[in-house]
């Protein structure tokens, strides 16, 4: 027994002093592929976030680091260093033709090797609320730009620019938001999901106010070249712009401006015309001015 412990002591001590032996490099150059989070033959939009990543690698020892260095138009001006991810995410900030160069450094063999992705064509942003319309006194219609290859729209809210919520997920481009309150300033914003995208920006912040529709409840010529007109009160307005034209569906222009009340009275018309009027309501929110919708036109007759 004393033998056979003598000699396992003697093996162990033989094993600790021999040197440490590193697995051997493998032979060959290293390979792979560039691949865009985005279908390159698609437009990308400025303000998206896409992923360039490396895939399919083969060769080389396996140790490896990685690099990306961003192209716009044929010119680099975004790189990075040394890194263990696979992939790098951009925002396009303008458009132009985008790619990048990829890097893999084999850090056993001491060599770096690199590939370009395919370019990407990048277009001006098309994301943005084209509309804030009231349609009546608790509610608003809201109104953005298809973006192509987009599957969902996000919409949010907020009445302070600074606490948002989203208040819609939807495929459509368009939501009337209800439940409002009347001459309340509502600010809205939106983005978009296409796939492969791993960000989209917000559109801008478009405001409107919720205000009733209002209606001429009369129109008359009560003397020689008079006109007086009255209409009804919308909530949620300041005041009331009221239009003219010569024919039902003419150009109308802007000849008044009424706040605090109801009623208009116009001298000097000319004695034998038909005129045509509309009223709509706004409301003044510090230096901006948020229109309603227009009433149906109505018609008098000059004495």
């Amino acid at each position: 027994m004393k033998r056979i412990l003598a000699a396992m002591l003697t093996s162990l001590m033989l094993m600790t002093f021999l040197p440490l032996v590193s697995q051997p490099a493998r032979a060959g150059q290293v390979d792979f592929d560039v691949y865009s989070s985005v279908d390159p033959d698609e437009a990308a939009y400025v303000g998206e976030t896409i992923r360039w990543i490396i895939e399919n690698v083969y060769g080389g020892s396996g140790d490896f680091q990685y690099n990306f260095y961003v192209y716009k138009n044929g010119q680099h001006f975004s790189g990075e260093g040394w890194h263990e991810l696979r992939y790098r995410e951009y925002m396009f900030t303008s458009p132009g033709k985008y790619k990048v160069e990829a890097f893999i450094f084999d850090t056993v063999n001491r060599k770096a090797y690199q590939k370009f992705s395919e370019e990407i064509t990048v277009k001006a942003s098309v994301n943005r609320i084209t509309k804030v319309e009231p349609l009546g006194p608790t509610s608003l219609r809201i109104t953005w730009n298809k973006v192509p290859g987009a599957i969902e729209y996000y919409l949010l809210r907020s009445t302070d620019m600074k606490g948002w919520e989203m208040i819609r997920n939807t495929t459509s481009t368009s939501f009337s938001n209800t439940y409002l309150k009347a001459g309340t300033r509502y600010f809205y914003k939106v983005h978009y999901y296409r796939p492969g995208l791993n960000w989209c920006e917000f559109s801008p912040v478009v405001a409107g106010v919720p205000m009733a529709k209002t209606r001429i409840t009369s129109l008359t010529s009560p003397s020689a070249r008079r006109i007086r007109m009255t209409w009804a009160r919308a909530a949620g307005a300041s005041g009331y712009q009221v239009a003219m034209a010569s024919r039902t569906n003419g150009s109308y222009k802007s000849v008044r401006i009424v706040t605090g009340g109801t009623t208009a009275i116009f001298s000097g018309v000319k004695s034998g015309s038909t005129l045509f009027f509309k009223v709509r309501p706004y409301r003044r929110v510090y230096a901006t001015t948020y229109w309603g919708q227009y009433s149906a036109p109505r018609a008098v007759r000059v004495k």
